[in-house]
């Protein structure tokens, strides 16, 4: 009976390591081609807990069979990495340009009792970033008592605008700068109303080009959410979870389908601009090993899984926990400390910032 248990637990785990493999690997899928296959990446930490409980299953069980999910865990060490990058790199050198990115859901504000301070904009006053990029970006109502202070601290500030389907007044992004902004340019991208735009600063060190980038939405909507969330704490009957996880794929195999061009034009970009000094800030509305997150970090330095430690959700609403919110530079920069920074809740996105070091030429 022992060695038919070993059998069987050895089968399971075998499973779980090629199960762990093809979701790890899935962001080598091309969406457009396999929109529902490219989706398997998002069970991926779901096989890597799997996995790990297999160490100690077979530490009780037979020691010597814990090198198969140790196996495991070298084979998937890229995604592991990407997915949930440790690292002990030290405290950014002084001088360092800190990057804020921040989908601020168009400052959240009906939130914000009237006559009182926009938290969001608070936050990045006193944020310390040099350059902020924002996603969602919207005017901020009434006489608010910050604009002014927000304005001395980035005398520099554009934004970019896309009018469409989901957002009829506009989907914006924008760039609060402490250095002069030159120019600015919008990307087009086939969308329903997302935004991709360009703006090229003047810093001490030369020209940088800041992407700036909203890529297409799942668009659900606020009942698909909560359904979803019915459905993960087990309050949904078998017949409405089939018929809402349905719904839930094929919306989300339509955006992804969506955002693949998009992502290739973030690329393309950064091949045309190969050689100049470069930052990616933006939501990417899709996970850390999909075919849209290695796409536009292709050139690029994935500042997070360089210089982050953990999981680092930036989206953690309805039950859903994924870091779909980038900072990645060129070769001129050395990331430090790349955060997720949970301390405030007023927008459904975490704001995430880093420090970057310039390369001297």
């Amino acid at each position: 009976m022992r060695k038919l248990i070993v059998r069987l637990l050895l089968i399971c785990n075998a499973i779980v390591i090629i199960l762990l493999l093809v979701t790890g690997y899935s962001g080598h899928i091309n969406p457009v081609r396999h929109p529902y296959l490219s989706l398997v990446g998002f069970a991926f930490p779901a096989l890597l807990c799997a996995n790990v409980v297999f160490i100690g299953v077979w530490l009780y069980v037979r020691k010597r069979c814990v090198l198969l999910p140790f196996a495991g865990l070298m084979l998937a060490y890229s995604p592991v990495r990407t997915y949930c990058p440790l690292n002990m790199r030290g405290s950014a050198p002084e001088g360092s340009m800190k990057i804020l990115s921040y989908n601020v859901l168009g400052f959240a504000q009906e939130t914000v009792p009237p006559g009182e301070p926009n938290p969001i904009l608070d936050y990045i006053l006193h944020s310390g970033a040099d350059i902020v990029c924002i996603q969602e970006y919207g005017p901020v109502g009434g006489q608010d008592s910050l604009v002014a202070a927000i304005e001395e601290r980035y005398p520099y500030r554009d934004n970019i605008v896309t009018r469409g389907i989901v957002h009829p007044s506009g989907d914006a992004v924008a760039v609060f700068s402490r250095f002069p902004i030159k120019s600015k340019e919008n990307i087009p991208i086939p969308t329903r109303g997302n935004t991709l735009g360009v703006f090229v600063l003047d810093t001490p060190d030369g020209d940088l080009h800041v992407i700036n980038a909203h890529l297409e939405t799942v668009g659900f909507t606020k009942e698909e959410k909560r359904n979803f969330s019915q459905m993960v704490h087990g309050q949904t009957d078998r017949h409405a979870m089939k018929q809402e996880s349905k719904t839930l794929l094929r919306k989300l195999a339509e955006s992804v389908k969506t955002r693949t061009p998009q992502a290739e034009a973030i690329a393309a970009y950064v091949r045309e601009h190969a050689g100049e000094r470069l930052i990616f800030c933006g939501d990417l509305n899709d996970h850390p090993l999909s075919y849209v997150r290695r796409t536009v970090s292709q050139g690029l330095t994935d500042c997070y899984r360089e210089s982050g430690n953990g999981p680092g959700y930036t989206f953690c609403y309805h039950s859903m926990y994924v870091r779909i919110d980038n900072i990645m530079c060129s070769g001129h920069y050395t990331p430090y400390g790349c955060t997720v920074d949970k301390s405030i809740k007023n927008s459904d996105h975490y704001p995430i910032y880093c420090h970057l070091t310039s390369e001297k030429e």
